[in-house]
């Protein structure tokens, strides 16, 4: 359902959320959270070629370099990043340039690498899948190291690497399934929308879309989780949403009318696309796509209420002017009320909570206060949405990504203040 066209009276429209809980494939293997950090603080003891601290390891001066890797792998197992990395560590140390006929280099290299990302300690992880790939550039693992790789950068903001190094996984083909392109595409899409390179990030978030679309109609994979897919398309919606928020509305009156159309255009491109996030029924992106919806509502009403007034209304007309026009605008502000409602019903429903959901309820209750402490004295009504970060290039890292509960607890989520 589309909004009336009518002046500064548009009412706004929304399909039922619905969502289904699933989690998302990791790369890597199952259960391997890379961003869970157990010690921020804390940092290997060493690198392909560096020495462990004394101390670290009692055990690793006895036994054979596949003893170590097999130490390390086991430490890793019990939740002892921090041992597992020393005693890998000192595998790579001790191989130097030797062969590796056993496997345990490889091994080495991606298990340091693994016990650096539960450490939290995300540039020493690079380093050790870049030696990884310079080692083994031909092993059939390539996909995944070059993807959890990229989702290291993502964790530091390096969204310039990151977005190569799942370009890169890209490259390789028919080596990919269906799923791997999505997620390939999913999460360089996501790097370009961090470097404002819209345009480029919509191509990629809309050819995992079609890839999934297609895989799915012609069997070709049955995609046991949606959550990739579901990115691209909040993503999509983002990209909109992005776009929304810069278009001006200027006076003269006639600029004005033109500004005031293509504004609503772009709100209902963003409400459609926000809507196809919701029919993936994947919980977490269905969460996100509900809060970032109610939101947009909550502009459109600020951009029209705050809009400028022309220099000849009086006092007492402008008075006359906002009451009119806050009455008017009154159904986008119940539309974005009735999207909070839905969102936190629908979590309560699945017995889902996440930050989005937390958002949500502040949204609601923030709402609520502004509407009803409203006294109709003929003035602007303040701002509904939050305020918004300046809309230039990658946004800037505030703090380290926390751990998150069940299904958003993966090597990089994107953050539930993206926009």
């Amino acid at each position: 359902m589309r909004l009336d066209a009518s002046p500064l009276a548009r009412a706004c429209l929304l399909v039922v959320l619905g969502g289904a809980l699933g989690c998302a494939a990791q790369v890597g293997g199952p259960g391997g959270s890379a961003a869970a950090t157990t010690n921020p603080d804390a940092r290997s003891q060493g690198e392909p070629g560096s020495r462990a601290q004394p101390g670290s390891h009692a055990d690793a001066p006895e036994g054979s370099p596949s003893d170590w890797v097999a130490r390390g792998e086991a430490a890793l197992e019990d939740g002892q990043p921090a041992r597992a990395a020393a005693l890998f560590a000192r595998t790579l140390g001790a191989s130097g340039a030797g062969s590796d006929a056993s496997g345990e280099l490889g091994r080495a290299y991606l298990g340091l690498a693994r016990a650096q990302e539960q450490l939290g300690d995300f540039e020493a992880a690079i380093r050790a899948y870049d030696g990884f790939i310079a080692r083994f550039p031909d092993d059939a693992q390539l996909a995944t190291v070059l993807a959890r790789r990229g989702a290291c950068e993502a964790e530091l903001y390096q969204w310039e690497r990151s977005a190569a190094s799942f370009a890169q996984i890209l490259t390789l083909g028919e080596q990919l399934l269906p799923s791997e392109r999505v997620e390939a595409l999913a999460r360089e899409g996501l790097a370009l929308f961090q470097l404002d390179r819209l345009d480029e990030a919509d191509a990629r978030f809309a050819e995992a879309d079609a890839i999934y679309t297609e895989a799915s109609e012609s069997g070709t994979e049955r995609f046991s989780d949606t959550y990739f897919v579901a990115m691209a398309r909040f993503y999509r919606a983002a990209v909109v949403h992005v776009r929304f928020r810069r278009a001006p509305i200027r006076l003269p009156e006639a600029q004005m009318a033109k500004d005031f159309d293509a504004k609503l255009e772009l709100l209902q491109e963003a409400q459609e696309a926000y809507n196809e996030v919701i029919r993936t029924r994947h919980v977490f992106w269905v969460s996100a796509a509900g809060y970032q919806l109610g939101t947009l509502f909550e502009e459109f009403y600020d951009a029209v209420m705050h809009a400028p007034v022309p220099d000849w209304l009086d006092e007492s007309q402008r008075a006359v002017y906002y009451a009119e026009l806050e009455e008017q605008l009154r159904p986008v502000v119940e539309k974005a009320v009735w999207v909070f409602e839905k969102n936190l019903e629908t979590a309560r429903k699945l017995g889902y909570e996440s930050d989005f959901i937390a958002q949500t309820r502040d949204r609601l209750a923030s709402l609520q206060a502004v509407m009803l402490g409203r006294d109709g004295g003929g003035a602007p009504v303040p701002r509904l949405a939050p305020t918004l970060a300046p809309e230039t290039g990658a946004a800037e890292p505030t703090s380290a990504l926390e751990s998150l509960p069940g299904v958003e607890r993966k090597l990089f989520v994107p953050m539930p203040t993206t926009l």
